[in-house]
């Protein structure tokens, strides 16, 4: 009989369209590989309830998200009182095969299940207050920065309850913040398979940003490229290709002369990423292991980067760092020149995220 395993997510991890979902999803493709069956969780606001699983799971379970004025007002995160499920717990508790939480988010029930003598451990997305920190700091209103912080405030104190189970950490350097506080903490990166490479297309060159288009970390990534297009002319048309761009950022995009590519689907967005001649992969904040930075090395293409999207995952070697100090023209310039590719890169990423990382971080917590 296969080990059988619970997977409690805090969103539809399919399609594995953003970084969080995309981690789940391969997470738990990894397991399936290992010969799991796997038992997914999920909670469901606004991705839909009809998808096909069979590559990820065996048995899915869909749980609505309380978001009412309770959730809001509780001494517990948001996050964490909205995603508080009765039936999920009674599911939980009718077997004893162990139970792998998806984020902070999930633990709502972390007590109980200990109570109950389950296994149960916590994969940790980033460190979800000090993130939450950062988007009271980048707030535009004055609503939103006090829910942030006090989101912020609720999440360290929460935190504190996990001290007794497994933390399943993104990157070392997140790993370490929790061993130095006690914490049972192991690294676990990204799950990649081969699945995930992409075989190069040629067609015509252009360089590609993509990313969720609405949210403000993008767009500061988008304005810092117009203006250095601004600075110093780019020799090559630029793509932006990602979710929910609003008009005023697409007339901003068109205006430079470049494409922007509103909502391509899946298949879209990876023959735009094995086509382009480089990835610009440019953003200011550092948390957790940016998935599509991975993404886009695992199709070969030369990859620029500042070093924000590459801290602290250790990937800043398979990428051309650019310091915003000096113009992005010179640094494309040179990439398209040098014509470097790594033929041993997507060795080099196996090994470092492959499948075998996933089993031996499983042994260390005893699942």
């Amino acid at each position: 009989m296969h080990n059988r395993i619970h997977i409690v997510s805090f969103d539809v991890p399919i399609p594995p369209d953003y970084g969080g979902v995309l981690d789940v999803y391969l997470r738990a493709k990894g397991l399936k590989n290992l010969g799991y069956s796997v038992i997914l969780h999920c909670y469901e606001y606004g991705r839909g309830r009809n998808h096909d699983f069979s590559e990820i799971a065996d048995e899915i379970y869909y749980y609505d998200r309380k978001n009412g004025v309770k959730s809001v007002l509780s001494n517990l995160p948001y996050i964490v009182k909205s995603r508080n499920s009765e039936e999920l717990l009674n599911r939980l508790l009718a077997d004893e095969n162990p139970i792998l939480l998806e984020g902070q988010h999930c633990t709502f029930w972390v007590t109980e299940l200990l109570k109950n003598h389950q296994k149960v451990a916590v994969r940790m997305h980033n460190i979800e207050w000090q993130y939450y920190r950062d988007l009271a700091k980048d707030a535009k209103t004055t609503s939103e920065r006090l829910f942030f912080s006090l989101e912020s405030r609720k999440l360290r104190k929460q935190e504190l309850k996990l001290k007794k189970i497994p933390l399943l950490c993104i990157s070392k350097s997140d790993q370490e913040y929790y061993q130095q506080l006690g914490f049972q903490a192991t690294y676990l990166p990204v799950t990649i398979n081969s699945d995930l490479i992409l075989d190069s297309l040629e067609g015509k060159p252009f360089a590609l940003y993509h990313g969720n288009l609405s949210v403000p970390e993008n767009k500061e990534a988008i304005d810092k490229l117009i203006q250095e297009n601004k600075r110093s002319n780019f020799d090559l048309p630029i793509i932006i290709a990602g979710k929910n761009p609003s008009s005023n950022l697409i007339k901003k995009i068109q205006a430079q002369g470049w494409e922007c590519i509103a909502n391509p689907s899946d298949s879209e967005l990876n023959d735009l990423m094995r086509s382009c001649s480089l990835h610009l992969l440019i953003g200011f904040k550092s948390s957790g292991i940016k998935l599509k930075v991975i993404r886009a090395l695992l199709t070969g293409k030369p990859c620029i980067a500042t070093k924000e999207m590459t801290d602290p995952s250790g990937l800043e070697k398979h990428c051309v760092i650019w310091d915003p100090i000096l113009p992005l023209a010179d640094k494309i310039n040179q990439v398209l020149n040098s014509n470097q590719q790594s033929a041993n890169r997507l060795e080099e990423l196996e090994e470092e995220f492959g499948i075998e990382k996933l089993k031996a971080a499983l042994k260390e917590i005893g699942f």
